[in-house]
């Protein structure tokens, strides 16, 4: 079932790829991406880090990035990441209305539920998580 919903979300121009992470950013699964599984990790550690500054302010369910050459939106529940790596922003409403259908089902999944369920860390240990470049010293300093 998990597969599917990923497949509906490549499916989608100018869609590169899409993976579900863990709240210690491993990977759970990925679908069309030629990434290997420490790029996606980074990926997702830089996600969760970015998370665990601003949630400060309130709640996170969604954070996009440019990396690299690449666009990346991030839909994030209570225990899991779904990332998608575009091309370009240009089908973001698409995605976004794509990529909420698809969380909804792929949490209902059991695998998916305890494999996040296990490796949901505390918000410290995410920041604690590799090495602050110095964008994010300077954002960091500002907050």
């Amino acid at each position: 079932m998990v597969k599917q919903w990923m497949e509906e979300i490549i499916s989608l121009e100018n869609v590169r790829g899409v993976f579900i992470a863990s709240l210690r950013g491993k990977i759970i699964e990925s679908r069309g991406l030629d990434l290997d599984n420490k790029s996606m990790e980074q990926i997702a550690v830089r996600l969760l880090r970015m998370v665990a500054i601003i949630d400060e302010n309130g709640p996170v369910a969604e954070v996009e990035m440019f990396w690299k050459d690449m666009f990346i939106i991030c839909k994030l529940s209570h225990n899991i990441l779904l990332v998608a790596i575009c091309d370009s922003p240009s089908v973001l409403a698409l995605l976004r209305i794509t990529l909420n259908v698809s969380m909804s089902h792929i949490l209902q999944d059991k695998k998916i539920a305890k494999i996040a369920k296990s490796q949901t860390p505390g918000r410290t240990q995410i920041l604690r998580k590799g090495k602050f470049g110095d964008d994010e010293l300077k954002l960091l300093s500002s907050i």
